[in-house]
């Protein structure tokens, strides 16, 4: 079994960190900018209660962190998804385990969002790009005598 390097480990660890800690730091201030009783109430994008979705995402993470551990050698923009895909999926989970529910306050037509969820957006993107881009590569053959 092939593994994952000691510095991609540490690349993955310091993308999804950054994630997290921005993610639930926008939140704050969003929440600290409320009023005392004042709540902002929208429909989510899954109507699973908490402790299920939490579940599901703890899942999530733990499986993509075994592929990880399995996978050989990544390019760097799909370790780099691999790590907001992660770290956004931390993100809200940390909130559904912390609050009950998920802050979202990113507002565009009919739906609501957070950094959480744009991280998990634009790391899903690097990953496909990067593994497509891969696939098209050139493979050297090795010929036997």
């Amino acid at each position: 079994m092939r593994t994952i390097s000691r510095p991609h480990w540490m690349t993955l660890a310091a993308v999804g960190l950054y994630i997290v800690a921005l993610d639930q730091a926008t939140k704050e201030l969003v929440r600290s900018t409320l009023s005392p009783g004042e709540d902002l109430h929208l429909a989510g994008t899954f109507s699973i209660e908490p402790f299920r979705m939490s579940v599901l995402a703890t899942l999530a993470v733990a499986a993509l962190l075994v592929f990880l551990a399995r996978v050989g050698t990544l390019d760097r923009p799909v370790l780099v998804g691999f790590g907001l895909v992660i770290g956004g999926g931390v993100g809200n989970l940390v909130d559904r385990l912390r609050l009950g529910y998920v802050t979202d306050f990113i507002l565009h037509g009919n739906n609501a969002f957070n950094l959480a969820d744009v991280a998990i957006l634009v790391g899903t993107l690097l990953i496909l790009v990067g593994l497509v881009a891969s696939l098209a590569r050139p493979r050297l053959r090795t010929v036997r005598p």
